[in-house]
Order: C-alpha cells, then sequence, then structure tokens
C-alpha cells in the first residue's frame, strides 16, 4: 500500500468518527471548563428555626430568660451558616503538615432533630415543637441515652447530638462566662489600659425575661 493510499484511509476515517460525534458533543468539547456552568454550590448550613428554638428551652439554662435562649440559638445558626468545612486551618510558622476543619455538621444535625420529632410523635402523640418542656426534655433525656459521655465537649464540632453541640456553643461564649462567675468579664473583648485593674462589674441586679 502506497503512502498516499494510506493517507487516503487514515483521513476517511477520522472523517467518520467525527462525523458520527453529536453536536453538542463537539460544542461542548470546545468550550473551556469555566464556560460549562458554575459548580454547584453547597446547601445552605440551616437547621428548623421551630425545632432549634424548642431544643434550645429544653437544654439552655432557664435562668438566661425567654430572651437569652432566643439570643443563643440565633449564635448557632449563625455560626453553623458561616462554617467553612474542609477548609485549611491556621498553622504555625514552619509547620509542613496541614490541617483542615471537619466536615459540614449541618446534614447529620439535620438528621437528628428530625428523629428528635419523630420519636416525640411515636412516644408523646405530637411534634417535639409541640410539647411542654416536661415533654421535651424527656424526649431528649431518652435520645441523648446513647449520645457521649455525658460532658460537655470544647467545640459543638465534637458533640455527638446537635442538643450538646449547641449547649457547648452557648457555653464558649463571653455570657456563658459572666453568668458562671457572675460578673461582666467580657471574655475575648479587649479592655483598655485604664480598666484593666478594675474588677468586673457583677450582674447581681440586672434582670432578664
Amino acid at each position: 500500500m502506497t503512502h498516499d493510499r494510506r493517507t487516503f484511509l487514515r483521513s476517511t476515517v477520522l472523517g467518520a468518527a467525527a462525523a458520527a460525534l453529536p453536536a453538542s458533543a463537539d460544542a461542548e468539547a470546545a468550550q473551556p471548563p469555566a464556560v460549562r456552568g458554575p459548580a454547584p454550590q453547597p446547601p445552605p448550613r440551616t437547621l428548623d428555626p421551630a425545632m432549634l428554638a424548642a431544643l434550645g428551652d429544653a437544654v439552655l439554662p432557664e435562668s438566661l430568660g425567654a430572651a437569652g435562649r432566643a439570643a443563643a440559638v440565633a449564635g448557632f445558626a449563625a455560626w453553623l451558616a458561616a462554617y467553612a468545612p474542609v477548609a485549611e486551618e491556621m498553622h504555625g510558622y514552619g509547620y509542613a503538615e496541614f490541617t483542615y476543619t471537619p466536615p459540614d455538621p449541618a446534614p447529620g444535625w439535620r438528621a437528628q432533630l428530625q428523629a428528635l420529632d419523630l420519636l416525640a410523635r411515636r412516644t408523646r402523640r405530637r411534634g417535639f415543637a409541640q410539647l411542654d418542656l416536661v415533654g421535651r426534655r424527656s424526649v431528649l433525656d431518652a435520645a441523648l441515652r446513647s449520645a457521649g459521655n455525658g460532658t460537655i465537649p470544647s467545640s459543638p464540632l465534637q458533640a455527638d447530638h446537635v442538643a450538646v453541640a449547641l449547649l457547648a456553643h452557648w457555653v464558649a461564649t463571653s455570657d456563658a462566662q459572666d453568668l458562671a462567675y457572675g460578673a461582666r468579664i467580657g471574655a475575648g473583648q479587649c479592655r483598655s489600659l485604664a480598666e484593666a485593674a478594675r474588677r468586673p462589674l457583677p450582674l447581681a441586679g440586672e434582670k432578664r425575661r
């Protein structure tokens, strides 16, 4: 077979194969990756507001009052919404190993809230948010019997259950430390040099609703 004949056959086969490809495949292959559409965005990290509020009433201290518990729940929801899963963590200069934040906890916590509501309906004939405080705590106690070791972790991300995560998030706040010591300490807040030697003012006399 001559060189010209081989060249003719090869070009004929390649031409037939190209003709067999759908037009859409040709168009897609011709586009750069950035033109093929944006990458899918992950779902928002949100939890059922009614269930989260009911959970907050059951696990957060009653001494906070309704407004204090609502603020604690809102703070937890805002923290979860802003959380960046599997993000590179800060590390010291010269560290060769990179560490990353834990995966998104929202799907698991959402499933746990749904399980709480289902357990309430099966044992109390009402949804978790519709139960009184005693009923909620009874359902929650049954759900937490196999969760963790009874201690509050230092981070919500280490919690085995969303109820413990909510409590752990509040315990780490400045408001929780102020309440524990009965004084306006303001942990994590900058104080002027003139106020450095002043003892924190007591919380006594402040009313919570």
